[in-house]
């Protein structure tokens, strides 16, 4: 009987253990690759002549990466990390849409504070 009680415990424990390190992990991921994604956009849109449709279309798919990205983190993370990540997910649009020069650099800079907030919000929901 002791056995089974024991057998039990461990199985719950362990399990909620695992549990718990599956959505730190996946949490971890989707931070990740949604920094990655914003940091690639605005590279890509640094670099990004005014004609280029190719280059346009790179920054698009980076954009939805970014979003994608978010929306695993509105599943995983607190509300904060949430907003700081939607805070940045409007800077990059920014960024994208700003015309090349003092506008561009401009938005280049406060997507680049706005990723250090992101940055700041997964550490704090991560305990670190």
């Amino acid at each position: 009987m002791t056995s089974l009680a024991t057998l039990i415990v461990t199985t719950v424990v362990g399990g909620r253990r695992e549990q718990h390190r599956w959505a730190r992990d996946a949490l971890t991921d989707a931070f990740v690759a949604f920094l990655e994604a914003s940091w690639a956009h605005s590279d890509a849109v640094r670099s990004r002549s005014e004609q280029s449709c190719a280059e346009l279309e790179a920054t698009l798919r980076l954009y939805r990466e970014m979003r994608s990205q978010l929306t695993r983190l509105r599943l995983l993370a607190s509300e904060d990390v949430v907003k700081a990540g939607e805070d940045l997910l409007r800077c990059q649009r920014s960024v994208q849409e700003a015309a090349p020069g003092p506008a561009r650099e401009t938005a280049l800079g406060e997507a680049s504070a706005q990723r250090r907030a992101v940055v700041d919000a997964a550490k704090k929901e991560m305990g670190l």
